[in-house]
């Protein structure tokens, strides 16, 4: 599947040729139940002086496994709970080829993926918090 509408704010060649088609369950951190827009902003989005051009950046951190998110969790304490941010939940959603691309970007072995999105996909709609 060709997807030719990226947002804006993607870097040229990005999602990345190595970006499979979007099909797993995935799991992600959002701060609403239930999920809204906002809680599907990217690193690039949210502070593009530090991000914007940066494709990993441009994309949504997802796991394939919920009990590595949950480890991440404990290891990053503030991703879960910050001074001025409010309690994290986890969200799941089993992604199509419409719901864009996705790539394998482990740290540690994890099943860590970037999930990039198409412009005019509405990521909350589909997102239903489990935790």
């Amino acid at each position: 599947m060709t997807i030719e509408t990226w947002p804006s704010f993607f870097p040229p060649q990005c999602p990345p040729s190595e970006a499979k088609d979007a099909s797993a369950e995935v799991f992600r951190l959002v701060s609403s139940n239930p999920p809204s827009v906002n809680d599907f902003e990217s690193w690039a989005q949210r502070y593009p002086k530090k991000w914007l051009g940066n494709c990993k950046a441009s994309g949504l951190s997802v796991f394939t496994s919920k009990a590595d998110l949950l480890q991440m969790t404990r290891r990053v304490r503030g991703m879960v709970k910050g001074k001025s941010s409010p309690e994290k939940l986890i969200a799941s959603a089993t992604l199509s080829p419409e719901a864009g691309k996705l790539m394998h970007t482990p740290s540690d072995g994890n099943s860590h993926h970037t999930w990039w999105p198409p412009a005019d996909f509405n990521c909350a709609t589909i997102f239903k918090v489990v935790t």
